[in-house]
């Protein structure tokens, strides 16, 4: 098991972890402040330094898809009444992704940016990472940093994003008269607010999200790096894992993200349920999956450390087993088999506090969690991806019998 190292104090510096001093100063891994579109956003004043911008940059994203394609559906009168099946207003889905799942996608990166790049310097100021890794680990933030500014990278994500909005199109559709797409002889004809919807904002809502996914695989690459240096860990550490245990607070923030595709989802089943005569209950098998696969994305991560947790408990449980044993045996001699030179009374003796306080840190170490996360973050994550769904149940459940239900669960 290896132990801690003495490194220098903190103290302000200009570049990187290593420097002449050796002090732990660390480069925000920052991984929602990079990449071209960021720089488009900096560039036109959406993102200025050292000013809270999200809430400004969510406001517009809403006024650049919503907003035109409730203006385009008002010039051809499919935004009200029933001259169209599903009128722009009777479109839950266009309300949930574009009033909602986009702007949360661009307020996840002020919530979760920060917790990201606090848990990745944590690693250095808690010293789990120790002084001579220091350079090792400032490499490790760099190279993510590097990625993610890649403009390839985005390119190809917006090219993706493009063309599934023009292979997928019709998935969140139904086959009437709508106020995206009019019903013809010839099948049918995209509205202006049609395309505007397939070659803009369905396009911007998938890049969103798919930016927000190589943004969790460089997450899940950085950890796979810090993992391979010599990690200082505490089998007997409060949190249960050994001092790791903030990497998995970090994770529960992605829960915002979980809520907002969830969102999305949702209001395309409500269309589904409305407009295109499905079931609930033929949505379940589906709602079910979609969760624990996206919980398994999100936390898996830390299934990373499952290795590095397990070898720390096996070590940990040799070497206090072991003093475990010398101590007893010593306590043994000298208070059961009288073996006491000094002459010393058992009253107000420190050993058997001792003893029991030796007892104590042998069971956390037994108590080691697998992985460096709670079941709070578990339900947490779980809870944030069932949330949206919730409001589907008034298409099987009167409001009435709903609040009846849910009043009997909380009394």
């Amino acid at each position: 098991m290896s132990t801690s190292t003495k490194s220098a104090p903190f103290s302000p510096g200009v570049a990187g972890i290593a420097n002449q001093g050796c002090d732990p100063i660390t480069r925000p891994f920052a991984l929602t402040e990079g990449g071209p579109l960021f720089a488009i956003e900096k560039r036109v004043g959406l993102i200025k330094a050292h000013a809270p911008t999200a809430k400004r940059r969510a406001v517009v994203a809403a006024l650049v898809t919503w907003l035109p394609l409730l203006g385009l559906s008002m010039l051809q009168g499919r935004a009200f009444g029933h001259s169209v099946a599903i009128s722009f207003f009777r479109d839950l889905s266009v309300h949930a992704r574009f009033l909602l799942a986009v702007p949360l996608l661009l307020l996840a990166e002020s919530l979760l940016g920060p917790r990201l790049a606090d848990a990745a310097s944590h690693f250095v100021h808690s010293r789990v990472v120790i002084e001579k890794d220091f350079p090792k680990f400032d490499e490790i933030v760099e190279r993510g940093l590097r990625a993610r500014d890649s403009a390839l990278v985005e390119i190809v994500i917006a090219v993706l994003a493009f063309g599934l909005s023009i292979l997928a199109f019709r998935q969140t559709a139904v086959n009437v008269d709508s106020w995206y797409a009019a019903r013809t002889d010839n099948g049918n004809s995209l509205t202006w607010a049609g395309w505007w919807l397939r070659v803009f904002c369905i396009p911007l809502f998938q890049f969103l999200a798919f930016r927000w996914l190589w943004r969790l695989f460089l997450w899940f690459q950085f950890l796979s790096r810090v993992r391979r240096l010599d990690l200082q860990l505490y089998p007997t550490h409060a949190d249960g894992a050994a001092g790791l245990g903030f990497v998995g607070e970090a994770q529960r923030f992605y829960g915002v993200l979980l809520f907002a595709v969830s969102t999305a989802c949702a209001g395309v089943m409500a269309n589904e349920i409305l407009y295109g005569k499905a079931s609930l209950e033929s949505f379940a098998p589906a709602i079910a999956t979609y969760v624990i696969a996206a919980l398994l994305v999100i936390l898996g991560p830390l299934i990373l450390f499952a290795g590095t947790l397990r070898k720390t408990k096996r070590v940990g449980l040799h070497e206090y087993g072991a003093l475990s044993t010398a101590y007893s045996a010593a306590f043994h001699r000298r208070w059961i088999k009288h073996e006491n030179p000094s002459g010393e009374e058992l009253l107000g003796t420190g050993d058997i506090q001792s003893l029991a306080d030796l007892g104590n840190s042998y069971s956390y170490v037994e108590k080691m969690k697998p992985l460096p996360v709670d079941l709070r973050t578990v339900l947490h994550l779980a809870v944030a991806g069932l949330l949206p769904m919730a409001p589907l149940l008034l298409t099987v459940m009167p409001l009435k019998d709903l609040l009846k239900l849910l009043f009997k669960v909380i009394a």
